[in-house]
Parts: C-alpha cells; sequence; structure tokens
C-alpha cells in the first residue's frame, strides 16, 4: 500500500544558484518613518524577501545544494562566527553589527529559502521516483531532509550537539508550550542593518514577525516531509536510507532517543499524541506574549497555524506509509520504538474504539466522512498500520486483539460496504472489493489464530472467504488462458 503523494503548492522558480539571507543590497533609507504601512505592507515585504536574487549560495551541482539545506540553520551558528556562501563553512564575524544569526528576519528568509529548494528539487512525486529519486539519494537527499527534520524538533538540552538551539522551531506539544518556542530563541530588538527599517513599518513588529517565523518553520518542515514521502514511494534503496540515517549527535525526544530516520518520523506523530483532530486544526496562531498550553486551543474556527499542522501530520503519516510499504525491518523498528500505539490512538475517536476488544457490535462508520479535514490523515495512518502488519507480525497481533480497530482496517481498505454482513443475502460476488491487501490479511489471521477474544466474525470470515473466492476465480481463469493458448499452436 504506497501513497502517491498530494497536491503541493505550486513550486517556486528561482535561481537555485543565489541564496543570501540579507534579502537584497543594503538599504537603510527605506521608509524611516514607516509612513503609510501597515500590516500588510510588512507582510508583503516579509514576503518578497526570499525571493531576493543576491549572492551565489554554493553553486549550481546537486551535492552542494543539498549539503546547504541538511546545514545547522542560521541561528544555530556560533554567535562569534557568520555563515558565508560557499562551501558551507563559516568566517569570524568582520564588525560589530548584529550577525545575520543574530537577526530573527534573516533567520526567517533563510528557513524561506531553504524550503523553496527543496520544493524546486523535490517537489513532485516526478522528481522523486525512478533514476531522478536514486541521482536525488546518491546525492545526500534523504540524510539532507531527516537532518532537517531533526534540527526542527531538538533542542540543546535534548543532545550536547552545540547544533542544535535552546528551544526547538517545533516543540513538542507535552514538554513544553506548541506555540512560543521561535519567540525565546531570538531578542527582537536586535536586527541587522539590512532590515533594521522593517520595526518601523508596523506597530505589531514583534507578533508578525514571530508569526511569521514559526510559518516558515512549518512550511519548511511540510515540505521535507512531502519529498521524503516521495523518494520512499517504490524505492527499496531510499527506504533503506531512512532507516539507515543517523542524526549528527545523539539526541532524545520527549523520552526516547533518536537514532535513525525511523525515530524521526515517529517524533513528528509523537508531537500530536493526546491532541484531537479538531485541537490540532483550532491552534491559535503564535503570539509574542508567553502563554500555557491549555489556552493554545481556539474551539472556534480552524485557523491557518491549525491547517499547517494537520497538513504537516498528513505528510507524515504519508511518509510512514511509503517507508513502511514492504521493509520488515522498517516495520519492526516503527513498532518498537512505539509507533503502533500511537497511530492506534490517533484513529480512534471514542472510548469505546481504544478498549473494545471482544463486542460484536458493528458501527456503521470508523472513519471520518468526506466533510472532515482529518479524512486523508486518517486514511494515510490506517495504511501505515496494514503495512507495518504485513512485514512485522508483532504489530499484526496488536491490531488483531481488537474487534472494532479491524472493523476500521477493513473499511479503510474495502470500504463501508466491506463491514456490512447480511446472512440473507446469497450474492458470493467478490466484485466491488479490492484485493485483499497481505497486511490486513496477516491482521485477520493473527485474530483467528488467538489474539482476538472470541475469534473471528461473519464480516472477517467473509472478506477472508471472499479472497478465497478471487483466487479461485483467477486460477480458473489463468487455466482457460493456458487451454487457449495450446490450442492455437
Amino acid at each position: 500500500m504506497m501513497d502517491d503523494g498530494d497536491d503541493r503548492a505550486e513550486r517556486v522558480g528561482f535561481p537555485l544558484d543565489l541564496w543570501d539571507t540579507n534579502g537584497g543590497t543594503e538599504n537603510t533609507d527605506s521608509n524611516p518613518n514607516g509612513v503609510g504601512h501597515d500590516s500588510a505592507d510588512l507582510l508583503q515585504e516579509l514576503s518578497q524577501l526570499a525571493m531576493e536574487e543576491v549572492g551565489n549560495v554554493c553553486g549550481c551541482d546537486l551535492p552542494s545544494v543539498l549539503l546547504r539545506v541538511g546545514s545547522p540553520f542560521l541561528f544555530q551558528v556560533p554567535c562569534d562566527y557568520e555563515s558565508i556562501r560557499t562551501n558551507n563553512e563559516y568566517e569570524p564575524r568582520r564588525d560589530s553589527d548584529v550577525s545575520r544569526n543574530e537577526c530573527v528576519i534573516c533567520n526567517m528568509v533563510d528557513l524561506r529559502q531553504r524550503n523553496n529548494v527543496v520544493r524546486h528539487y523535490m517537489g513532485s512525486m516526478a522528481q522523486c521516483r525512478g533514476g531522478g529519486g536514486d541521482a536525488l539519494r546518491e546525492a545526500g537527499a534523504v540524510n539532507a531532509l531527516l537532518s532537517v527534520l531533526w534540527r526542527l524538533i531538538v533542542t540543546k538540552s535534548d543532545t550536547n550537539n552545540s547544533d542544535c538551539s535552546p528551544v526547538a522551531l517545533l516543540p513538542t506539544t507535552k514538554s513544553e508550550p506548541i506555540l512560543n518556542g521561535p519567540a525565546m530563541m531570538f531578542d527582537l530588538e536586535n536586527l541587522c542593518n539590512n532590515h533594521l527599517h522593517l520595526r518601523s513599518i508596523d506597530p505589531s513588529f514583534d507578533v508578525i514577525v514571530m508569526n511569521e517565523l514559526g510559518a516558515s518553520a512549518l512550511d519548511h518542515a511540510i515540505s521535507c516531509l512531502g519529498s521524503l514521502r516521495d523518494l520512499s514511494c517504490g524505492s527499496a534503496l531510499n527506504r533503506a536510507a531512512v532507516l539507515a540515517w543517523t542524526p549528527p549527535s545523539p539526541a532524545r525526544y520527549d523520552t526516547q532517543c533518536i537514532e535513525n530516520g525511523v525515530h524521526v518520523l515517529s517524533a513528528y506523530v509523537n508531537r500530536y499524541d493526546k491532541f484531537e483532530w479538531e485541537d490540532i486544526l483550532y491552534l491559535k496562531e503564535r503570539e509574542f506574549n508567553m502563554i500555557s498550553p491549555a489556552d493554545e486551543i481556539d474551539s472556534k474556527t480552524p485557523t491557518d497555524r491549525g491547517k499547517r499542522e494537520l497538513r504537516l501530520l498528513t505528510n507524515t503519516l504519508g511518509a510512514i506509509r511509503n517507508t513502511s510499504h514492504s521493509t520488515p525491518d522498517v516495520c519492526q523498528d516503527f513498532f518498537n520504538y512505539g509507533l503502533v500505539d500511537l497511530l492506534v490512538w490517533r484513529l480512534t475517536s471514542d472510548d469505546t474504539l481504544r478498549n473494545t476488544q471482544s463486542t460484536k457490535t458493528m458501527p456503521s462508520s470508523s472513519l471520518p466522512g468526506a466533510s472532515r479535514p482529518w479524512r486523508e490523515a486518517c486514511f494515510r495512518a490506517a495504511g501505515s498500520l496494514i503495512n507495518l502488519a504485513e512485514k512485522c507480525p508483532d504489530v499484526a497481533y496488536r491490531l488483531g486483539s481488537n474487534r472494532r480497530f479491524i472493523y476500521l482496517l477493513i473499511e479503510a481498505w474495502g470500504g463501508a460496504r466491506a463491514v456490512v454482513f447480511d446472512p440473507n443475502k446469497t450474492n458470493k460476488s467478490t466484485r466491488g472489493l479490492p484485493l485483499l491487501h497481505l497486511g490486513l490479511a496477516a491482521i485477520l489471521y493473527a485474530a483467528g489464530n488467538g489474539a482476538l477474544e472470541g475469534g473471528l466474525d461473519d464480516v472477517m470470515m467473509q472478506v477472508l472467504e471472499k479472497e478465497k473466492m478471487r483466487k479461485r476465480v483467477a486460477q480458473t481463469k489463468e487455466e482457460e488462458r493456458k487451454c487457449r493458448q495450446a490450442k492455437h499452436k
């Protein structure tokens, strides 16, 4: 069960041999008094900064560009040094002005430019499949993407690596407020000379800039996860590269160590643990002043921030779904790291589904309807679990122990009609149901072999029986085909 991607935003076309966080030539005379400007003007100017075509990045060759993408973020460079734009090296600061790595605007532009590069080189399935995907892997794309995702969530307290920041750009929802991680990184009074004039544009400068920085971090993570999802689709070598990746230094996220790419993807699911779908969608925008986690949810309307967070989780689940396809060692590591329990919780919307084992009451539908924004994420989560069960018996046994969750997976595979059993109906046709996924078959066989209290019921037996009928029909057709070929010889 593979995921063929989604409709990502149109890639930004700009010269990729250009990379400069200064946002253009120095201009301290631009609107010194801030006359006639408002929030819209500030947002417009911020959106244009990442598109400025000034300076040479690191050459046009793919390995150099990917090395730059996966390198430490601008604010993670030691304050006594300033990142230069060639060979991914550092040089000492040359004056007493505010360094680019201390300027929040420069850091926002740096994130957006990295994001533009990812979207340009790996922004579509066509670029990530076949020979293109192999070339990207050999140039270091998988390593670069996972390094970015690792740097976004790991803090200096989690590791001894000086590349990490004191607060994560995308902090966990449990150990610290999810909203205001970026606000604790920068002194917003310190802007470099190229961006100092922006402070006069709008009195709400601090709030607007921190919101834009947080949105830039989310957008970058969304793009990286989408590219990782596409690279893992149809390429066993790329999936193996995800497991083989190792972080720049040992680190912990929440309570677990991150040692490979499987752990990074699991951490992005864990980031939303105990947040219901609505809670994610209604997350408030970031604010400069610290607020408590209890005040983070806006229960009235979906927010732009919430939509980004939901897309990030959806892309994470897509990457897990593709990475776990027919890869036993990856599947086993996902299980060992606790991903299965996270996904089961994520898919179950009430206590009945979470706890029921022996009840034979069949729900009308366990998956969200088409009007729910998280429907796509639910199907990707279900597909991930089915893939994991195919190659990991531990997953099959775990999932096969909950009757109503089995119904949910059957529905995800064959639709709502697949969980309907009518004893008065004599139609034994297999039409309308897809080929039984080997992962779902493994779950049903585990349920029938002792994992499920009470054993298989009529719905589950119907699924297995129709698959047997399908195989018999296919075998008969194949024998008839061979007979026809023999007659024509």
